[in-house]
Parts: structure tokens; sequence; C-alpha cells
């Protein structure tokens, strides 16, 4: 009788270090802070866990409006929440709304408390010293920026490659640091500005599918 051939090694498939989770629209496993967490509200209802934080059962997604689509055609949602009524189970607009609108909040945290630590600068004067000092991170400007204030620090993006961000109007983002308008706000913090970068392409990639 022939000898059965001895299995080689198994190898281990890499997995990212920390708490991982898988998304229910690719099923791809990511670290768990990569992805949107799903909880179920006290009426039943499917929230969005800001910070991760909130307790009880929960369910993910990746930052990929793809990925909501997916999730909602497999009704992937409501297996991972045994008993929910189909009613309450969001669809992919009220879905990516809700997932935008916490976006939205955690950006406008960092703004307000980037401010109150003096990592986030606004008013011409102290941007402009900011950029001649080669201080500017990231600088967000106003969607409804005056063509003048726009084309100006757009034109310091292509030549010197700073990053610039139109998120929010003037009110907004004069209202994230205390006064009645701003026309851009600049973050000199490194960590802060990749944070909001984050947030931002998150934001970029739930609203545009792939």
């Amino acid at each position: 009788m022939a000898s059965r051939g001895r299995r080689g090694p198994r190898i281990a498939t890499p997995r990212p270090e920390g708490p991982h989770r898988m998304c229910l629209g690719c099923r791809g496993v990511f670290a768990r802070e990569a992805l949107v967490r799903l909880v179920r509200g006290p009426a039943g209802e499917i929230g969005i866990d800001r910070h991760l934080r909130a307790p009880g059962r929960g369910a993910h997604l990746c930052y990929k409006r793809t990925c909501l689509e997916q999730a909602v055609r497999r009704k992937a949602i409501g297996r991972a929440f045994p008993g929910l009524p189909g009613n309450t189970v969001p669809d992919v607009a009220a879905l990516g709304a809700q997932i935008v609108e916490a976006i939205e909040a955690r950006i406008w945290d960092a703004l307000t408390l980037g401010r109150r630590m003096r990592s986030v600068l606004s008013g011409a004067d102290t941007l402009e010293d900011a950029w001649h000092a080669g201080r500017l991170q990231l600088l967000i400007l106003a969607k409804d920026a005056g063509p003048n204030s726009a084309d100006a620090w757009l034109a310091r993006q292509k030549a010197a490659g700073l990053a610039v961000v139109p998120h929010l109007t003037t009110a907004d983002l004069g209202r994230s640091q205390g006064a009645e308008i701003r026309v851009a706000v600049g973050i000199v913090d490194l960590p802060l500005a990749e944070q909001l970068r984050r947030e931002f392409e998150r934001r970029d990639r739930v609203l545009v599918a792939a």
C-alpha cells in the first residue's frame, strides 16, 4: 500500500495587530479602528458607534460605499443582530448618512479640541505666519471661500505640496473656532492632521462608490 504523503506545514494567514473584525460587506478582516461599528439601540434601531466604545453587540463595515451596498443587499446586518425586525434595518442611503454624520461629528470635535490645544489655527495673519514658518501640516478651506482666498491657498498647494481640504462652510469653520466666520483653518500638529485626513478620506469613500 502506498504511503500517504505528509502535508506541508500550515502557513498562518497574517492578521492585523491588535483587535480585528470582519466587514459585513466584503468579509475582509481589518483592524477594528479602521472599520465602522454598528450597534443596536435601546429601541432596536441600528446606529453608529462613533467612538467604538458603546456597550453591547456590534457589527462592522469598511468605510466604503460598496461594502455598505453589499451588506444591505445580502441582508448581513439583520443576520448580525438576531431578532432585529426587518423594518429597522436601514437602507444604503440612510446608513451612509449616519456614517457621514458620525465622521463629521468627529471632525468637528477634533477641530474644537484642537483650537483649545493650539493645534488648530485660524485668522488670516496667523495662518500666513504659520505658512511662512513651515508649520502648517494641513489646511481646511471653507467650501464657500471667496475666489481670491481659495486661489491663493490652492496655488500654494500646487507649489509646495500643502495638503488642502475643502470642507465645511465659512460659518461652520468659524463656529468651530469660536468666531463668526473663518475662510480657512490650519493644523500644525502632525498626528491631528493625519487623523483629520483619514476622516476626510473615509467620508469620501462612503459618499462615492469605488
